[in-house]
């Protein structure tokens, strides 16, 4: 049974039934109503067909992830039953569509609240079969207290665009299945938490967020690939840079996008591109040459299922050793991981405006899982955001583009500007840019290069203890993880265990100092991550003193905050 102030939603079928707008519409409806709202997502490469998830987590209460199961299924055919019937234990509720779809509960599972409800004869007695999900939500509501209000004002906003015809249409099929719902109804015990009372919030998904990041960073140009699942980014940077002048093209290929988005940043703009892994190992030869030449650059890595083409539309966090070291020769760059929606906004700020004061590549990783799940935050502000700009020549003097300085950033000019001419090759270079094979300048050059990002590992420090005191185990991990991990230690410690949790974001240059410190307070260290080979657990044996407990699933879903909690107690 749900908890008074927390419900999770799970609505699946087939791709193309309107599982996913459903989803959509509950959780925009539940926002608006001043909840707190968190949604995960699932579904197959295919365009249409195929299994297709997506799960709704309500709360008066803030929520970090999309929790264990569900509360209640609403199974718009036999397969999504055939798929989730095993998590259906006593106090869940299952919401079918039956009589007349293809599924026929002959047993009801011992313990489970179970509603026949006809959407698929409805929507056809209405005229059309697309109108199942309508159906289907106008039930949901009635069973579970969803606001109507906030609902029917997300539906108008929708479908009033496309005509009144199609509206009243849409609401009409939604009225039926609120019939329908209060036809059935057997128990008051569900409850949706109550709604709290409008916020100052929006609800937004994952990539839509770190393209409002961009957009509130200042960026000026983009230039993309279209893959799964970073696509978004760039309809949403499509969308609103033109508004501001900035200019965004769709690149040929993965190679030719990185090319552009370095061509810019040469000419002085802020630049960025996002893809995923298979896009990524394709740039690391021009990130190399970013990193050779100074240049400031973002790549956002939405990750995906790997290796090669891999789980295109699946959850994983396995890029980090290609977006720490994949490069041909020593060629380091700022790695930054985002938890949430949230941080997709603030850090993708944060590293367009690392990427122009340290003259450097700067990658952000986000996941397939964070790409598509939404959640409320808070509304953000252009004026709460901070932008910086690169250390450009002040016209005194010669002028010498890799100049030694106290801080180690060279000053940089803009292409036109008199006396600042120079040129940026993959080339070794000396102070003035002219190709140089003297060793001691090669030194020189690559310590300054490496040097200059390493104060990060102290300045730049969006790291949480979450815990006091000493602890039997110390969780660290990374990307949205930490969410996960978050409620696990919460639920621990509650039991009276002692368990803290350690969370960085800056995942290159490692603040060791902070690991070393952490792992001082910790008898044991556990390290959870989606990916095989376990790979922040690898770096933390590689970087600091620290022999953690590698804890992996790349199974293409994310862990789920049990997970968490039975592997601590089996290692206590």
């Amino acid at each position: 049974m749900a908890k008074d102030n927390d419900m999770i939603i799970r609505v699946a079928g087939e791709g193309g039934e309107g599982v996913v707008s459903t989803g959509d519409f509950i959780a925009a409806a539940c926002a608006r109503a001043g909840l707190e709202v968190y949604t995960f997502k699932t579904f197959p490469a295919e365009v249409r067909g195929g299994y297709c998830m997506y799960q709704i987590r309500v709360s008066s209460d803030r929520v970090y992830n999309q929790g264990d199961s569900f509360d209640v299924l609403c199974a718009f055919n036999g397969e999504a039953y055939e798929v989730n019937k095993h998590l259906l234990k006593p106090g869940t509720c299952l919401v079918y569509d039956a009589p007349g779809g293809d599924l026929e509960i002959d047993t009801i599972p011992e313990g489970v609240t179970v509603y026949q409800i006809p959407m698929s004869v409805a929507a056809k007695e209405l005229g059309s079969y697309r109108s199942k999900n309508m159906v289907a939500m106008g039930a949901l509501s009635v069973l579970f207290n969803l606001n109507e209000a906030t609902l029917k004002e997300v539906l108008t906003k929708k479908f009033k665009k496309k005509g009144e015809e199609i509206l009243n249409f849409n609401l009409k099929a939604f009225d039926k299945g609120k019939e329908l719902g209060l036809a059935h109804k057997k128990v008051d015990s569900w409850r949706m938490a109550d709604a709290q009372g409008k916020k100052d919030v929006i609800i937004i998904a994952g990539n839509d967020a770190v393209g409002m990041g961009a957009i509130m960073g200042g960026l000026e140009f983009f230039s993309a690939y279209p893959i799964t699942p970073a696509t978004e980014i760039a309809k949403f940077v499509a969308t609103h840079l033109p508004k501001r002048a900035g200019t965004l093209v769709q690149a040929e290929d993965e190679i030719a996008s990185i090319g552009q988005v370095l061509g810019a940043s040469y000419a002085g703009k802020k630049s960025m591109t996002a893809t995923s892994g298979p896009g990524l190992a394709l740039m690391s030869e021009l990130l190399g040459m970013a990193f050779m030449g100074e240049i400031p650059c973002l790549v956002v890595d939405v990750q995906r299922g790997g290796p090669s083409t891999g789980l295109p539309t699946k959850h994983e966090q396995s890029d980090l050793f290609l977006a720490i070291h994949g490069a041909h020769g020593d060629a380091p760059r700022i790695v930054l991981s985002v938890e949430d929606v949230k941080d997709c906004i603030d850090m993708t700020v944060d590293a367009l405006n690392l990427a122009e004061q340290f003259q450097c590549p700067v990658l952000l990783l986000s996941d397939g899982s964070l790409a598509f799940s939404t959640q409320t935050v808070p509304t953000p502000r252009p004026e709460d955001y901070k932008h910086v700009y690169r250390k450009r020549w002040n016209g005194e003097g010669k002028f010498l583009r890799y100049i030694m300085t106290d801080d180690l950033i060279s000053p940089i000019t803009d292409p036109g500007t008199p006396g600042g001419e120079y040129i940026a090759t993959g080339l070794e270079h000396g102070a003035n840019g002219a190709p140089s094979w003297v060793p001691a300048n090669h030194e020189a050059m690559q310590r300054k290069r490496h040097d200059k990002i390493q104060i990060l590992a102290t300045t730049y420090k969006p790291t949480e203890v979450d815990g006091d005191g000493d602890a039997d185990v110390g969780i660290i991990t990374w990307g949205s993880t930490i969410g996960v991990a978050r409620e696990a230690v919460a639920r621990l410690r509650a039991e009276g265990l002692k368990v803290k949790g350690f969370y960085p974001k800056l995942m290159w240059p490692m603040p060791i100092q902070e690991y070393e410190a952490f792992g001082k307070t910790c008898k044991k260290i556990l390290v959870p991550e989606v990916n095989f080979q376990g790979q922040l657990a690898h770096f933390i044996r590689a970087e600091t003193s620290l022999r953690p407990i590698s804890h992996t699933i790349c199974g293409g879903l994310p862990f789920n905050p049990s997970m968490i909690v039975d592997k601590v107690k089996e290692i206590l």
